[in-house]
């Protein structure tokens, strides 16, 4: 007779599986070894969860299922006492950060499993246009093989897609039974984003058939029956995403909250049953703060406030070099262009700051509505991809300039970085879903869609946020610097406030380094003798087309996109709050937006959507942001003259994301040391 064992960690996982729903507090856990260093102990601890999360689940894309999420949760429990079991005060303070990140996790996730509707305390459900999975598993489950061998093992992949699309279905389908299904308004938006990135010529899901017509093209390297094969698992995986449309089109649309439009009301998170709980839950899972959310609320209306009075500065001085009553061309509402004499000025002589940003947002400062034919340059090809290639190049042009004038800055307030990024467009299917820019795998994806893109004075800011140093440096830095003995469990963690926030800081930290023009003594830029890219031997009559007079003029609108920026982020925490905790409509959102900041209707547009559609995640900017700059100022004023740019920036960076509460104690403990 065969005997089969089962490794610890498996029986483990069956016995805590068949436990999840019972309520017995007795359960025994065997804890680690005490007379273990613990260090070795928490390494260990780490280790075993990651292979008993993988056992649990080692399918491609993760199965979806209130039963999956509750016992990951009893996972998430055996090893959250398996880590406070460990002396935390034995460990060094590199340790003691890689411990409470660990158990951050851990404590969130077990909260998130004990609400209502476990399936939603994850960051994949519901499924919505702005992190559309079932795009980018279609892609990966259709995706060409290298040789007949890949083939061979990728028709698994296939058929886990289907059941992974199969289970979403049934999600969907309880979350009508529930009452915890999207509006209408996102559940349009999803079904259109789907169709459209899923279609490949006359084929609705043709994405999901690009491995098999490359089989098909080379049927002399395959037998006729693992075609057969092929074929019937690729009709599976569309069949199964069709029915998903069908059902969402219909039966889940029916009922759903709203009428399907931007004035629809109570949209939010927060109308969902138990919303309130929910919503906070994504909150601390997203600032990991724990800030209340009319906290955040509250703050984010009172910085929004005094954002206001930098951007003044800045139109005086345009009002200097231009006058009262510049001239541009100016799209109406309903598409028609025509010259519009903007009065940047009052009846009391004073700025008007939305007839300002309605002169930022006149055709001169948008790449591919200035006028301009830009073809023939190094990005050519590149630019294919994209919906306006003249757009596209002509961004493209300045974006890499500028990333060689901020390499250059950037060297000189940390250690140097060994890895390049690219610069490429945002496809064009993609483009009206998609945001601004965004970053991943090296490339900063830019969008240059003449509707949909950042204007020409948003430059410096957008690439010292996605790039350098931004997202770009901190990945890479994390990588090329990590410590001596970081823990695999840690590599994989990520934290949207770490990530945005650091991202923020930088586009902050343009400032500092001179980007916009040398500080004044209250530590704002002046815009003369900057190292950005309003160099002063420029041709300003040709340069973006000639929309600057001269560099100071220049380097004050490159700050204001700064501004604007930050101010985007200020209205971030009262319009996420908005939506989903006080039951503002997508329109109230984008009114609030336009009357306090200068975005185009186009990112205006995009970044409303994109809050009603990714719970929480966008306080998290900010959030972030004002940990980080309150530890540089402890750091700063400690140490005096010991403060080190390089060294503080390598301390934040080399132990990669962390919860926003543990770069905290990871700063005060290396102050300590210095």
């Amino acid at each position: 007779m065969n005997t089969h064992k089962l490794r610890p960690i498996a029986l483990a996982i069956i016995t805590l599986t068949a436990l999840a729903g019972c309520n017995d507090e007795t359960t025994y856990i065997e804890q680690p070894k005490q007379n273990q260093d613990p260090a070795r102990q928490m390494r260990s601890v780490f280790a075993d969860y990651q292979s008993a999360i993988h056992t649990l689940d080692n399918t491609e894309f993760g199965q979806v299922t209130d039963q999956m999420a509750s016992s990951r949760q009893a996972v998430d429990r055996m090893y959250l006492d398996k880590l406070e079991n460990i002396d935390r005060s034995a460990l060094s303070d590199e340790d003691k950060i890689y411990y409470d990140t660990f158990q951050f996790d851990r404590n969130i996730a077990i909260r998130g499993a004990s609400l209502p509707n476990p399936r939603f305390g994850n960051f994949d459900i519901p499924i919505t246009h702005f992190y559309n999975y079932i795009d980018w598993n279609a892609s990966v489950a259709g995706a060409k093989q290298e040789t007949p061998d890949d083939y061979q093992s990728h028709i698994q992949v296939i058929r886990e897609f289907t059941a992974w699309t199969n289970n979403l279905h049934s999600q969907y389908a309880m979350g009508i039974v529930d009452k915890a299904r999207l509006p209408k308004v996102l559940t349009n938006r999803l079904v259109e984003s789907t169709e459209k990135a899923l279609a490949v010529g006359t084929a609705p899901y043709g994405l999901l058939s690009q491995g098999l017509e490359d089989i098909e093209q080379h049927r002399d390297q395959y037998e006729d029956a693992f075609v057969t094969e092929y074929q019937k698992a690729v009709a599976d995986a569309t069949n199964a995403v069709s029915g998903l449309i069908d059902f969402l089109k219909v039966d889940y649309l029916d009922g759903a909250r709203g009428a399907g439009t931007a004035e629809d009301t109570n949209i939010g998170w927060g109308d969902l049953p138990n919303g309130q709980a929910w919503y906070q839950w994504q909150l601390d899972r997203n600032s990991t703060t724990g800030k209340p959310a009319m906290e955040l609320s509250q703050l984010g209306e009172d910085l929004v406030a005094d954002a206001k009075a930098e951007m003044i500065r800045v139109a005086e001085l345009i009002v200097d070099k231009r006058g009262a009553t510049p001239k541009a061309n100016w799209r109406e509402e309903n598409g028609t262009i025509s010259l519009r004499t903007f009065k940047l000025l009052d009846g009391n002589g004073d700025i008007d700051l939305n007839e300002f940003f309605d002169y930022l947002n006149s055709e001169q400062f948008f790449y591919g509505r200035d006028g301009r034919d830009i073809s023939g340059t190094d990005y050519a090809t590149l630019c294919e991809a994209a919906s306006s290639p003249s757009a596209c190049e002509a961004a493209l042009i300045d974006y890499n300039t500028f990333k060689t004038d901020a390499n250059d800055v950037v060297a000189k307030y940390f250690k140097p970085i060994k890895t390049d990024y690219t610069i490429v467009p945002v496809p064009a299917n993609r483009e009206e879903y998609d945001g601004v820019g965004s970053y991943g795998n090296n490339e900063f994806n830019l969008n240059t869609n003449p509707d949909y893109s950042l204007q020409k004075w948003n430059v410096s800011t957008l690439l010292l946020h996605e790039a350098a140093p931004g997202h770009h440096f901190q990945n890479a830095y994390s990588i090329e610097y990590p410590p001596a003995d970081k823990p695999d469990y840690i590599q994989n963690v990520w934290y949207t406030a770490y990530a945005e926030g650091w991202a923020l800081y930088t586009e902050w930290l343009g400032l500092e380094m001179g980007i916009y023009g040398e500080l004044d003594n209250s530590g704002k830029p002046t815009f003369v003798n900057a190292t950005g890219m309003c160099k002063l031997d420029l041709d300003y009559q040709t340069f973006q087309g000639g929309i600057y007079t001269d560099a100071e003029e220049c380097n004050a609108l490159q700050y204001f996109g700064s501004l604007n920026e930050a101010q985007l982020r200020n209205m971030r925490l009262a319009v996420d709050t908005g939506i989903h905790a006080k039951g503002w409509s997508i329109k109230q959102a984008q009114e609030y937006m336009d009357s306090n900041s200068a975005l185009g209707n186009g990112d205006i547009e995009s970044e409303s959507y994109r809050y009603a559609a990714y719970v929480g995640q966008a306080v998290s900017y900010k959030s972030g942001y004002l940990v980080i700059k309150e530890m540089l100022a402890k750091a700063q004023t400690e140490l005096g003259g010991q403060f080190e740019w390089a060294s503080f920036h390598d301390q934040l960076l080399k132990y990669g994301d962390q919860p926003m509460e543990v770069v905290e104690t990871s700063i005060e403990n290396w102050i300590k040391t210095q």
